[in-house]
């Protein structure tokens, strides 16, 4: 009995141990349908990996290709370079000038901005400028100063200038304020050689369309002046056409646009005038008002082609009274200015004029003849032009000249009946801020008398801009 039920669990056991297996299998047993589906999907990356290679060879051709090119056409253009001369002037450079001015101009004004106490940013500009000349004939006339060239030759730095640039806080409506000033040493005294001087300082109120303008400055109906690093502490061309005063003045502009690139400019001023020079050669009496006020007026019509191109003609007026011996002379100016600049390399500027005891703003002295107890107020023309020729980034070459005829029948002896001046100049740029010079110029004087004295003159000039 107890063998026949130890034969029967052994049998019921490895009845269970078959059916388990039975159905293990079956469970690990993929079906037909899923390793269909298992075999399509390798198939399909087998296929994306055989693209993949084939798509990175032909990209590889193609880099091979390009580098191919780019060498075969680096070497045509150094056989080119090689076999065409070379060109100083070329775009590469004129960018590499621009790049040289443009850093430079960034350490400059890393270095030279201060703050001032109202913390208000403040600029520091201006020039060293060491100058040497010679003069072969009669020392030159200098218009009111002292004269630190009437020697045959010598060397000064008196002609360095300094100058501040400033902006002040916002203006209701928009506007804000600026303001300059600028110095230099060729003022002189009888105890020192050299004093400091203002040359000119202006506080401008500006808004988009108009400005307020106050300070001391040049006349409205004189704008421009001749370039030149001889002749900076008294600007070229004094006493023959320039009307080139620094005066005290308060005035106001309005800009009207015409045209994206077409605007008129207003200007009406009261400037205070310097009767000094007046009488010139005559004896200074104190009956004589050293200042009167002038009421000046100025327009002009700018038409801008380009940054490089453009045409601004303008026309000025001029009118004061000059108090002498309880007498009242008129002094009137009517002028006309232009500037012309049709291409890069030409620019032509100058200013016309005409009208009556001009000397006080700026014209030869002087501008009334006593003459038998009548005053009589000297009439006469004059102008001036110039001609630049910007031919590089850092070489130009200027051609300016100037002249002044007054009526003979308003002068007693010996007075100056005629003055011409010209001259010529090459300015190099060795570094963006490092100017050398070179300039010859002539001065022609013929008196009432019609004698003349002529003076050659010749500097060379250095300037560090700053």
């Amino acid at each position: 009995m107890c063998w026949n039920n130890c034969f029967s669990s052994i049998g019921a056991l490895s009845l269970m141990v078959f059916m388990n297996g039975s159905i293990l299998a079956q469970e690990q047993t993929p079906a037909p349908d899923t390793l269909a589906r298992i075999l399509n999907r390798l198939d399909a990356l087998e296929r994306q990996n055989q693209a993949l290679l084939e798509e990175v060879k032909s990209l590889r051709e193609e880099v091979k290709a390009t580098r191919a090119g780019a060498e075969v056409s680096s070497e045509a253009k150094t056989e080119s370079s090689e076999s065409s001369p070379q060109n100083p002037q070329s775009d590469a450079q004129q960018t590499q000038d621009r790049l040289d001015v443009a850093e430079q101009q960034i350490k400059d004004q890393a270095q030279t901005k201060v703050e001032a106490s109202q913390r208000f940013p403040i600029t520091l500009n201006g020039m060293l400028l060491f100058n040497a000349f010679l003069n072969s004939g009669p020392p030159p006339v200098m218009y009111g100063e002292p004269d630190p060239f009437a020697s045959s030759g010598g060397a000064t730095v008196r002609q360095s200038v300094l100058g501040l640039e400033f902006r002040g806080p916002q203006l209701p409506w928009g506007g804000q304020v600026h303001g300059s000033l600028s110095m230099d040493f060729f003022a002189q005294s009888p105890y020192y050689d050299d004093v400091f001087r203002i040359r000119t300082g202006v506080v401008s109120l500006d808004w988009k369309r108009r400005s307020i303008i106050v300070g001391q400055d040049r006349s409205l109906i004189s704008p421009f002046q001749p370039t030149s690093f001889a002749r900076v502490g008294i600007p070229p061309l004094d006493g023959a056409g320039n009307l080139w005063l620094w005066r005290p003045q308060i005035r106001y502009e309005e800009r009207i646009p015409i045209t994206t690139k077409t605007q008129a400019t207003l200007q009406v001023g009261v400037v205070e005038t310097d009767e000094r020079y007046s009488l010139g050669y005559l004896q200074s009496t104190d009956l004589l008002t050293a200042s009167r006020p002038a009421i000046q007026a100025h327009g002009a019509v700018r038409h801008q082609w380009s940054d490089d191109s453009w045409l601004a003609i303008g026309l000025g007026f001029h009118s004061s009274e000059t108090q002498l011996y309880g007498q009242s002379i008129k002094s009137r100016v009517v002028s006309t200015d232009l500037s012309f600049k049709p291409i890069r390399q030409f620019e032509l500027t100058g200013t016309l004029f005409r009208g009556e005891n001009f000397a006080n703003i700026g014209g030869g002295p002087p501008g009334l003849t006593f003459y038998e107890g009548t005053l009589i107020p000297i009439h006469g023309a004059g102008g001036w032009t110039q001609l630049a020729f910007p031919v590089t980034s850092r070489v130009t070459f200027d051609l300016y000249a100037g002249r002044q005829v007054n009526e003979g029948r308003d002068l007693v002896y010996p007075a100056i009946l005629k003055t011409l001046t010209y001259a010529g100049n090459i300015l190099y740029r060795i570094s963006p801020n490092v100017v050398i010079g070179l300039e010859a110029s002539q001065q022609r004087l013929t008196y009432l008398d019609l004698t003349n004295a002529l003076t050659n003159r010749y500097d060379a000039s250095v300037a560090y801009l700053f």
